[in-house]
């Protein structure tokens, strides 16, 4: 450990790794030397550490008192039924009121009494579209995130599970046809319409023609020589040539652009009618993540992640792909716009970043010898790197040509899992001393708001005037936010089906119910308002007919896991434009979700799980779903993976996954429904097919394919880690997962050394 004294004689203990990169690699060139950063880290922790620890005493005394509150209620005769349930969402309602943990509802904030002052922002956060959160820790996942602001619709159409009758190896031509046909009626029915009622299918090549004022106009070809022009003209913004010949156009819907990149001469492919490619501006923004897609739990890790951030915020970042192509950063469009002039569009998103809750504490960095909060390590030196070294690059060597990731020099802390206004508020007066001790603007650091926590949903509109200058986000998140809702009232009854949960009163309502306060409140005019992930990373033919939910409900953007997705979701922002289905939620009567409806837990139907089978291989399903997420995490320090669930369906998962099947397994050995012995059965076996699925994967270890391991499987560490995580989401306070997450991958760490 490297040692930096406090003019107060206050010791500040840093990692030498962690150390080591910031005086090496993220000080130079900011006006600060290293020890200058950590004195800054230490005075921070000193000053705003207590009140952090009293936040999350806080937490944990409203989670005892709820406890009791059940177990009372329960131990008088009350026994929990659907109806029951929705009776007692008044109860717990007015208990909390009672104990001071909520205002009465005719008391709490109204969302119309109060505007968002929040500046205006980046040109990012106007535009509607797909959202990417990529770990950090994984350079080739950061560079591929940030580059998904553009992407082939061809291709993610092709590589899709769209149309599985028609194989893309065995029949190439014809689903290269497919592809082609159906992109092309996408375009005739929410892009651009052609005058004569020509359609993109009958169009052959494009040229320009120059109008009456001396603008250029799109012209399309059929094969019999005649034109058409678009109807809307305003539609055509831009295009590039070679010489007099085009060699790509770009039109604009909603907001987002499309490029369409043409053959020699300005035509398509003659075979099929296929343009060269067929560019979507897909996913606009992109969250670089710290916190539940990564796994960070020494100065080594962070050390490594904070160098992924460094790089993609200056722009030099560069890793090779799982194909071997090294990946660099995309440079900037330039196009010539239909009146001449030159103009440049961002090649990368805008990205934000999400650093760890008030809940984690890290030995990373001591002070006076007691662990730190991450949170104040992550957000300072983040903010750091986004501030000082965000300047853009002129292509120099490899370097792209990029202006910076915030033209208006915002820095965008997306902040999880916080519970109350009152933790809000006090996010702002950190940031405002972040902001202070790095000489910042004020306002300069920017505020998403994770409704992920039954407790911030409670207080969404409370939490929104705490931090009304500075909110560029509302985003929901079903995993968390259930597995919230579970531990929050686990004592109350057995929980209903994972599957059923997402048609439960209480998650139908909190979605609704963050738009509306969202709304009313106005984050929309200067920020957005999001929605989930899409769990199922291959699942597109689903995908396309679901989340269009998304932007229909009032999304702005929605979660996506990986480009080819991002690609593909970005046609629903063009098919629904939000700005007016936004318009008409604001002109219509409040949909009225009440605080008995976000209250209204989802209790289980005992005839569910009368089968004994059936009941069997759901607790199988959850345990393999809890193992699969914890192998790779503890085992080889992977937080973010794509693997086949129960029913060889390959999902995304991070830690949200583990902490709802966690909380529900724990709710169910609470409530009788299974017992320890079911849950270690259920375990190994899950263990066992694990094993089978990884077969052949080099960077897999089985571990029950022999009798020696089997006989120690439940304390081998990834499995150890499982069962700690669903001990601990009935005596913590949240449910949370890192404890054990952290306490085993540390332990691995150490025994590799």
């Amino acid at each position: 450990m490297t040692t930096v004294t406090l003019p107060s004689g206050t010791s500040v203990e840093i990692d030498d790794v962690l150390y080591s990169f910031v005086k090496d690699e993220l000080a130079p060139g900011t006006g600060k030397t290293a020890d200058e950063v950590f004195e800054i880290l230490g005075d921070l922790v000193l000053k705003f550490g207590p009140k952090n620890l009293e936040l999350l005493e806080k937490r944990t005394a409203r989670q005892v008192k709820i406890d009791e509150y059940y177990l009372t209620k329960r131990q008088s005769g009350w026994v929990p039924t659907t109806d029951s349930a929705a009776k007692d969402a008044s109860d717990l309602g007015q208990f909390l009121v009672a104990e001071s943990f909520l205002e009465t509802e005719a008391s709490s904030a109204d969302p119309s009494s109060f505007t968002m002052t929040t500046p205006e922002l980046d040109f990012e956060m106007s535009q509607n579209g797909p959202e990417l959160v990529t770990p950090v820790n994984i350079a080739s996942m950061a560079v591929g995130g940030a580059n998904a602001r553009w992407g082939s619709l061809y291709d993610a159409y092709f590589l899709s599970d769209i149309h599985p009758e028609i194989d893309r190896d065995s029949s190439r031509e014809q689903r290269l046809q497919m592809v082609v046909d159906r992109t092309n009626q996408y375009l005739d029915e929410h892009v651009a319409q052609w005058e004569n009622g020509r359609r993109f299918n009958d169009l052959v090549s494009y040229s320009l023609r120059p109008n009456s004022s001396g603008k250029q106009e799109l012209i399309g070809r059929t094969t019999d020589g005649s034109e058409a022009g678009l109807l809307d003209t305003t539609k055509f913004v831009g295009f590039n040539q070679d010489g007099n010949q085009l060699t790509e156009f770009f039109l604009e819907d909603n907001n987002l652009k499309i490029q369409f990149q043409l053959y020699e001469g300005g035509a398509l492919n003659k075979e099929n009618g296929q343009f060269r490619d067929l560019v979507v501006e897909s996913a606009v923004t992109n969250i670089v993540d710290f916190e539940d897609a990564v796994a960070i739990v020494d100065g080594e890790d962070m050390a490594l992640a904070l160098r992924n951030y460094l790089g993609l915020i200056r722009g030099d970042i560069q890793a090779y792909g799982s194909r071997g192509a090294l990946k660099t950063m995309n440079s900037d469009i330039e196009f010539i716009g239909a009146d001449g002039a030159t103009r440049t569009v961002k090649g990368s998103s805008l990205m934000s970043v999400r650093n760890v809750s008030l809940h984690m504490y890290t030995d990373m960095v001591k002070v006076d010898g007691q662990e730190i909060s991450e949170r104040m390590l992550g957000v300072l030196l983040t903010t750091l790197i986004a501030t000082a070294h965000d300047k853009g690059s002129t292509g120099s060597g490899d370097m792209p040509t990029r202006g910076p990731n915030s033209a208006k020099g915002f820095v965008y802390q997306v902040t999880p899992k916080l519970q109350t206004a009152e933790e809000v508020a006090e996010q702002v007066r950190f940031f405002e001393a972040v902001e202070a001790s790095l000489g910042l603007s004020q306002n300069t650091i920017l505020l998403g708001i994770m409704n992920e926590e039954l407790g911030m949903t409670l207080q969404l509109a409370e939490s929104l005037k705490a931090a009304q200058s500075r909110v560029f986000f509302t985003n929901t998140g079903f995993l968390d936010r259930t597995g919230s809702q579970i531990r929050v009232q686990t004592q109350a009854g057995p929980v209903d089906l994972r599957d059923d949960l997402t048609r439960a009163v209480f998650n139908t309502s909190y979605e609704l119910h963050n738009v509306d306060v969202s709304l009313r409140a106005g984050v929309h005019t200067q920020g957005k308002i999001g929605k989930g992930m899409q769990v199922k990373n291959r699942a597109m033919a689903e995908m396309m007919e679901i989340k269009i939910n998304h932007p229909r409900s009032g999304g702005n953007t929605a979660w996506v896991p990986a480009p080819n997705p991002s690609h593909l979701h970005s046609i629903h922002y063009h098919m629904i434009d939000v700005d007016q289905v936004q318009r008409a939620m604001e002109d219509s009567p409040s949909p009225g979700i009440s605080r008995n409806d976000l209250l209204n837990f989802p209790v289980l139907d005992q005839g569910k799980v009368a089968d004994a089978d059936e009941k069997a291989t759901l607790l199988l399903s959850y345990a393999h779903s809890m193992v699969a997420y914890v192998e790779p995490w503890v085992h080889r320090g992977i937080g973010c993976s794509g693997v086949p669930n129960f029913s060889q369906i390959e999902e995304m998962k991070d830690r949200a996954t583990e902490r709802i099947d966690g909380a529900i397994i724990a709710n169910w050995k609470l409530h009788g429904v299974v017992s320890q012995e079911d849950i270690e059965d259920a375990i190994k076996k899950a263990t066992g097919i694990l094993d089978q699925q990884n077969a052949g994967q080099p960077d897999y270890v089985p571990m029950a394919d022999a009798a020696e391991k089997m006989a120690g499987l439940l304390e081998e560490p990834a499995i150890s880690a499982v069962l700690q995580i669903i001990d601990d989401a009935l005596t913590s306070p949240s449910a949370y997962v890192e404890p054990a997450l952290f306490k085993y991958r540390k332990a691995v760490k150490a025994a590799a050394r």
